[in-house]
């Protein structure tokens, strides 16, 4: 039995220039911690280059926004201000929010809008099947935005479907340290480590997964899968049952059940 295969992650494409920086701006814990001990930002702020519309995504706070925007989360509270608002209050899910640039944020943007379009030209490759030419895009995505988060996570898909193991788990491994709460990427490592052959650290990772969003279906029907090879009979019957309650009719449904039969019977293992 197969785990649920490692999907790349897409961009929306032909976005407006407001609309495309919300999207490929992924800084990650590094560009925080950098900033640690340093004092209040300064009020003495740069001439205007451009403005820009954001949608608020759900989650989204003016810290974050500045975080994304600025690679600075102490701007906060002038993203705040220039907004007419106080940074105590937070801002509505899917309400639009100024975004005030100067000549250097628009330079910054642009080395992100230039990472995207490699990162696109990635997905066009692999939408063919072609990961080899996919991997050398993905590749400079990340050179030219290194906090490009989802650059990595594509380029170590890319890898393990071309059988690099050891490759795809450094970065899987890197991006599960910077974004700790992302279950995406901790299942992605779970599977890799599966494909490897180390059922102790797939059933670690997909567990982890699960502790941050136990609904998590890939991550749910992954570990039943990983627990019936370990032999852990029971608690494998019962996550495929979960996963059952959960996606009754979805693609591994079918196969769901059919492991659940098998293992009541006495079977077990792959058949």
């Amino acid at each position: 039995m197969k785990l649920h295969r490692l999907t790349v992650r897409r961009l929306k494409a032909n976005e407006s220039r407001e609309n495309v920086v919300r999207i490929i701006i992924t800084l990650c814990a590094l560009s925080i911690s950098s900033c640690a001990g340093m004092g209040p930002a300064p009020e003495v702020r740069e001439r205007t280059e451009q403005v820009v519309t954001h949608r608020v995504e759900a989650g989204e706070t003016w810290k974050t926004m500045a975080r994304d925007f600025y690679g600075d989360e102490r701007r906060g509270a002038l993203l705040a201000r220039d907004n007419g608002r106080d940074e105590s209050e937070p801002p509505g899910a899917g309400s639009a929010v100024r975004v005030f640039l100067t000549a250097r944020d628009v330079k910054r943007i642009q080395g992100r809008l230039d990472a995207a379009r490699e990162y696109n030209e990635g997905l066009d490759l692999v939408s063919g099947g072609n990961y080899a030419a996919a991997v050398p895009k993905f590749e400079e995505a990340v050179k030219l935005d290194p906090f490009f988060n989802d650059a990595s996570f594509n380029l170590a898909v890319s890898y393990e479907k071309l059988g690099f193991h050891e490759k795809a788990l450094t970065i899987l491994e890197d991006l599960v340290e910077v974004s700790p709460g992302n279950p995406d990427y901790r299942y992605a490592l779970g599977a890799s480590l599966f494909a490897g052959g180390d059922l102790g650290g797939a059933e670690k990772a997909f567990r982890e997964a699960l502790a941050r969003e136990p609904a998590h279906r890939k991550s749910l029907f992954s570990l039943a899968v990983v627990l019936e090879k370990r032999g852990k009979t029971e608690e494998a019957k019962s996550r495929f049952r979960e996963y059952l309650a959960l996606d009754p009719d979805g693609e591994w449904g079918d196969a769901a059940r059919s492991r659940i039969e098998a293992l009541e019977r006495g079977g077990g293992g792959d058949h």
